[in-house]
């Protein structure tokens, strides 16, 4: 029996991510689920919650939610808008592969919402967060 749902859909989103061409040119310094402490610009990086809404039954339904973080350092808003925009179209009703488990549907898409201006190591960027949630089940 499977426990958290937390790592195999970490590695199904990053596999996503990783195997789409587009997104790997929008995208030099590439895809993380942690930051590098110096990274290259533009990149992105993602991070996972999970809760359990399975009900009264056994076994286990989590509901996954993802956090994709779109990071650039150019100018204005207009690169970050156009990888998230890419992002979306990447896992936006997307089937994932994910070990132990069975998807319910595919990934939904809730929003995505730009972040104020932030500094890292020095350098201003700019930052663009989208909302999703993925939903498996137990095998």
């Amino acid at each position: 029996m499977p426990g958290s749902a937390l790592e195999p859909v970490s590695l199904a989103v990053f596999a996503k991510l990783q195997g789409d061409e587009t997104l790997q040119g929008l995208t030099p310094g590439g895809w993380h689920d942690d930051l590098p402490q110096a990274p290259t610009y533009p990149c992105g990086w993602f991070e996972v919650r999970e809760r359990d809404i399975r009900g009264f039954g056994t076994g286990g339904l989590p509901e996954v939610e993802l956090r994709t973080h779109v990071l650039t350092a150019y100018a204005g808003k207009v690169e970050a808008m156009r990888i998230n925009s890419r992002v979306v179209q990447v896992l936006k009703d997307a089937a994932l592969v994910v070990e132990g488990y069975d998807q319910c549907g595919l990934i939904f898409w809730d929003d995505s919402a730009p972040i104020a201006d932030e500094e890292i190591n020095g350098v201003k960027v700019k930052e663009i967060v989208g909302f999703y949630r993925i939903y498996v089940e137990e095998q």
